[in-house]
C-alpha cells in the first residue's frame, strides 16, 4: 500500500466531510477502508455521515468498529442514540451506561438514558437520570422539560408543574413552559389560574395559537374578552395548516359563546376543512372493520375462557360515544373511596391492536393476553380496588371486556343522536380516533356503526352491561347515582354528592363543564343550531334513529 496516496485519498475525504458532501465521501470512504479497515478517522468520518444522511444501520457498523480502536464517553454516546434511531433501546441503554462510565458528569448522556428507558417502560430509573442529568448542568432545560413530560404523561400533575416552574426560573420568557403549566392548571380545575399563564403566553407572544385554544375551551366568551377580541384581529391566511386549525376552531368556539351562529359555523367548516385534508381517516375502512369484529364473536361468543389468572384491581369501563357524560359519570364515581378515576386509558386498544389486528392467534391466547398485560398496566395506578377506565370508544371492545374480564362492571352512557353529533362535531380533537368528526357524513355514519354495534352486544352480554340514559340520570343525579353505586356492588358515600369539589385531574373535553353544576336540558342544545346540520339528520332519519 502506497502510503503516500492513501494519505491524499484519506485528506480528500476529510475535505468532503468538512464540506458537508456526505453520500460522496461514503462512496470514496468505503474504497478506502478496504485498504485499512483499521483507521479510526475513516471510520470516524464514515459513522458521522451515516448519521448525518439518517442511514443509522451502516452507523451502527462503523462506530461499533470504531469503538473496537477506541472507546470515549462521546463516541458511547453517539452510539446510544444511533440505537434509539434504530428502536434498540436495551442496546442504546447499555451504550448510554457506557459512557457515563467514562464520563460521571456527562448531562447529555444521563437525559438520553433516561429517554431509553422511558421508553421499555422503566420510568422510576427514568426520573433518576433525568434529575441526574439536570444536577450535572442546571441549564440543560431539555432533560427539565422531558422529565416534566413523563410526569404529565403518568399524571403526576403537580410535580410537573414544579419541574415546569423551575424552567421558569432559569429561563423566565420560555413559552413552552408557560403554556403547559397553563394546561395543567386547568386540567386541575384551576382555570383562574391557566388563564392567567396562557394570556402571558399571549402577550409574549400573539402567535401562540395553542395558548388561544386552550384559554378560549375554558372560558365563556363574551364581547369584551380582550384575548378573543385580539384573535379575531389575527390574519390565518400565511399561517401553517396547524396553526390554521387552532384559529378557525377557537373563532368557531367565541362565536358560538357569543350566540353568532352564522359566523361560527363559517369559521368551524373551514378549520374542519383544512382538518379534513390531512386526515387520512376512511369511513369505509372503519365499517369493514366492525363488520369483522361483529363477525369475530359471531364466531367466538359462546366460548367460555377458563383458567383466567386472578387480577388485584376491577376495571370499570364508562364508555360509549363521546360526549355522551361519560366524564359526568366517571367524576361522580371517582368521589367513592373504593374507586379510582384513572382517565381516558389508552391501553386496552393498544394491546388490542396487538394481539387481534396484527399477531392473530386462537381466542382463547388472545383472551389470556389481553387479561394478563391490562391487568398488568393498571395493576400500579392506584392503591384502591376499582380503577376506572373512561375511554368512550372501548364501546368497540365490549366483547374483548367480558371474555377477558368476567368480573368488571362497563357501564355504557346513552344521549340523544343529534346532541352527541353536535357536542362532537363543534370540537378540535387531537386525537386521530376521532377523525370521523370532520364531516357531518361521517360523524352520521359512524353513530350508527356505534348505535349498531351497541344493539349487537347488547343482543349477546345484556346483562352484563349497565345501561345509562343521560337525560335520565341528570334529572335526578343523586338518586341514579345510588342506583349505579348499588349495581357496582358498592355501599353509598355521602361525598358523593359533593363530587363536583374535587380537585381530580380531568384531561377530556369536559375539563370545564364537569366542574360546575349539572345542567339538564342540555341534549337540546344543538337545535339551535339544526339548521346548520341537515346532512348529518338526515342521514340518522334514513336509519330511523330519533332524536
Amino acid at each position: 500500500m502506497n502510503s503516500n496516496n492513501y494519505d491524499l485519498e484519506k485528506n480528500k475525504i476529510l475535505k468532503l466531510f468538512k464540506d458537508k458532501k456526505f453520500n460522496k465521501l461514503i462512496k470514496l470512504g468505503k474504497k478506502l477502508l478496504k485498504k485499512n479497515s483499521q483507521d479510526y478517522e475513516l471510520l470516524y468520518t464514515l459513522s458521522f455521515s451515516c448519521i448525518n444522511l439518517h442511514n443509522y444501520i451502516d452507523a451502527e457498523k462503523y462506530l461499533k468498529k470504531t469503538l473496537d480502536l477506541k472507546k470515549t464517553a462521546y463516541l458511547f454516546y453517539i452510539y446510544g442514540n444511533v440505537h434509539s434511531k434504530l428502536k434498540n433501546y436495551n442496546k442504546a441503554i447499555e451504550a448510554f451506561k457506557n459512557a457515563l462510565n467514562l464520563n460521571a458528569k456527562f448531562s447529555e448522556a444521563y437525559n438520553n438514558l433516561a429517554n431509553a428507558q422511558k421508553l421499555v417502560n422503566q420510568i422510576d430509573n427514568a426520573v433518576i437520570n433525568y434529575n441526574k442529568s439536570i444536577q450535572e448542568n442546571k441549564k440543560n432545560l431539555t432533560a427539565y422539560f422531558n422529565l416534566a413530560v413523563l410526569f404529565k404523561e403518568n399524571k403526576q400533575y403537580e410535580e410537573s408543574k414544579k419541574i415546569y416552574k423551575k424552567i421558569l426560573l432559569e429561563e423566565k420568557n420560555n413559552l413552552t413552559a408557560k403554556h403547559d403549566i397553563g394546561a395543567i392548571e386547568s386540567v386541575l380545575g384551576n382555570f383562574t389560574s391557566a388563564r392567567k399563564y396562557f394570556i402571558d403566553a399571549i402577550n409574549q407572544n400573539n402567535s401562540n395559537y395553542k395558548s388561544f385554544k386552550n384559554y378560549i375551551e375554558i372560558t365563556n366568551i363574551n364581547d369584551e374578552d380582550i384575548v378573543f377580541r385580539k384573535l379575531k384581529n389575527i390574519s390565518a391566511e400565511n399561517e401553517t395548516s396547524e396553526n390554521q386549525i387552532d384559529i378557525y376552531y377557537s373563532l368557531s368556539k367565541g362565536y358560538f359563546d357569543k350566540g353568532e351562529i352564522k359566523l361560527g359555523f363559517e369559521n368551524l367548516e373551514k378549520g374542519k376543512k383544512i382538518k379534513k385534508g390531512l386526515s387520512k381517516f376512511s369511513i369505509k375502512r372503519e365499517k369493514n372493520n366492525f363488520k369483522n369484529l361483529k363477525n369475530y364473536f359471531d364466531d367466538y361468543n359462546l366460548i367460555q375462557v377458563k383458567n383466567l389468572v386472578s387480577i388485584e384491581k376491577v376495571p370499570i369501563f364508562v364508555l360509549g360515544m363521546p360526549r355522551s357524560g361519560t366524564t359526568l359519570i366517571e367524576q361522580i364515581l371517582s368521589a367513592h373511596s373504593k374507586i379510582h378515576g384513572a382517565g381516558e386509558l389508552t391501553y386496552l386498544p393498544k394491546i388490542i391492536d396487538r394481539v387481534y389486528f396484527k399477531n392473530k392467534v386462537n381466542f382463547e391466547e388472545t383472551i389470556i393476553s389481553i387479561r394478563s398485560q391490562y391487568s398488568k398496566a393498571i395493576s400500579n395506578l392506584s392503591d384502591k380496588k376499582f380503577i376506572i377506565d373512561k375511554l368512550p370508544l372501548n364501546f368497540k371492545w365490549i366483547g374483548f371486556i367480558i371474555k377477558a374480564f368476567p368480573e368488571s362492571k362497563i357501564i355504557h352512557l346513552n344521549r340523544n343522536p343529534m346532541a352527541i353529533c353536535w357536542s362532537n362535531y363543534k370540537i378540535n380533537f387531537r386525537d386521530a380516533g376521532m377523525e370521523f368528526t370532520l364531516s357531518q357524513e361521517d360523524l352520521g355514519e359512524y353513530y350508527i356503526m356505534y348505535h349498531e354495534l351497541m344493539e349487537y352486544w347488547s343482543k349477546r352480554f345484556n346483562k352484563k352491561i349497565i345501561n345509562i340514559q343521560y337525560e335520565n340520570f341528570v334529572l335526578d343525579y343523586e338518586k341514579n347515582s345510588r342506583n349505579i353505586i348499588n349495581k357496582l356492588g358498592l355501599n353509598w358515600e355521602e361525598n358523593i354528592k359533593s363530587y363536583n369539589k374535587s380537585n381530580r385531574p380531568v384531561e377530556t373535553a369536559s375539563l370545564h363543564q364537569v366542574r360546575g353544576k349539572i345542567l339538564k336540558n342540555t341534549s337540546d342544545e344543538w337545535r339551535k343550531y339544526k339548521e346548520y346540520l341537515i346532512k348529518t339528520q338526515e342521514i340518522l332519519k334514513l336509519k330511523k334513529i330519533s332524536f
